[in-house]
């Protein structure tokens, strides 16, 4: 299937792209937080990736509501610029089948939408949730900055929303990537155009072992420098670097063995990986590298003994500047 994108967009529509792969423990829970928003004319695609659990019998439970199709795919990347192909929204935004949005999300994206004709990009706050929706804490979100953007990711993925202007002018996701599309996705419109800010809870982004990003972090970081390289001539800033020594090391811990031993490998692994990417480093940023040296190990074995408990242990340390209503717009 390679659909055609609508000549125009039906103006004030969203279009929400559910990209779904054997998720159908979170589905339908992701489904009714977009089918229960109080916004008018609301679009859902949902790109199944041929799910062998229950995710068609839920689907079919929304025929007429909802447009689907459960079929084997290229990977989620696919899948989204699959969907985007096919929406016929003014707005657009993926939401993956794990994830929820919070009531009232779209409308008040739409609002800031009309307010604010020249805005491309709107993105808000978010919470991490556990698989029984409890909330873990709030992801760092922080105002507009594309400097501060290619040091960390700030922007959560299902809290953002961009006009069919954007697509237009900047394409698709890039589809050799598989976990860090987004984010190569706003280095790519950040780069020449400011994102809008609002001081919202707009999302909330699930966090369990058989997400992508969550259990399989090596992969995304070793992915993400990569697009950092591309944007940033070559080089990478320093915490990107020493988040990915961190989980080479990880995967060393995890194949066990007496805590010296484990210690060496976990060392090891940390130290040769930081030596590696050091060359690669943004200008001033060796220091940092430096600063970090020492082997973290004892949170090492915490994250993994409890990576949920310290994730939340993690978002308490006060980090990212706050959202300021006086300052959410550019």
């Amino acid at each position: 299937m390679n659909p055609t994108r609508p000549p125009t967009a039906v103006a004030g529509r969203f279009s929400v792209i559910v990209p779904s792969y054997q998720h159908g423990a979170f589905l339908e829970r992701t489904l009714r937080s977009i089918l229960q928003q109080d916004c008018p004319d609301v679009e859902v695609i949902v790109q199944d990736g041929g799910s062998t659990d229950q995710s068609v019998e839920i689907l079919r439970r929304y025929d007429g509501r909802i447009r689907w199709v459960s079929e084997r795919d290229r990977g989620q990347t696919a899948a989204i610029n699959t969907g985007l192909r096919l929406a016929t929204g003014e707005y657009l935004c993926y939401l993956n089948s794990d994830d929820v949005f919070q009531p009232g999300a779209l409308r008040k994206v739409r609002d800031y939408f009309g307010t604010h004709p020249t805005a491309l990009v709107v993105y808000g706050r978010a919470d991490f949730i556990d698989v029984a929706d409890r909330v873990i804490g709030a992801y760092p979100v922080e105002p507009w900055d594309y400097a501060r953007l290619c040091e960390t990711c700030f922007i959560c993925q299902p809290a953002c929303f961009w006009r069919r202007t954007a697509l237009d002018r900047y394409g698709e996701f890039d589809e050799s990537l598989h976990y860090a599309m987004d984010y190569e996705y706003w280095l790519r419109l950040g780069a020449t155009t400011p994102f809008h800010c609002i001081p919202e809870n707009l999302a909330c982004l699930r966090c369990h072992v058989a997400a992508k990003t969550f259990g399989q972090s090596r992969a995304a970081h070793r992915e993400a420098l990569a697009i950092l390289q591309r944007y940033l001539a070559g080089r990478i800033p320093p915490q990107w670097i020493i988040a990915h020594a961190r989980h080479c090391g990880e995967d060393q811990l995890r194949a066990g063995g007496p805590v010296p031993w484990r210690w060496l490998r976990f060392a090891g692994s940390y130290w040769i990986n930081l030596l590696r990417w050091a060359p690669k480093v943004t200008p001033h940023g060796g220091a940092r590298l430096w600063q970090r040296i020492s082997p973290p190990y004892p949170s090492a074995c915490r994250r993994l003994q409890d990576p949920l408990g310290y994730l939340q242990n993690d978002l308490a340390t006060p980090r990212a500047k706050p959202i300021k209503p006086e300052t959410a717009q550019l």
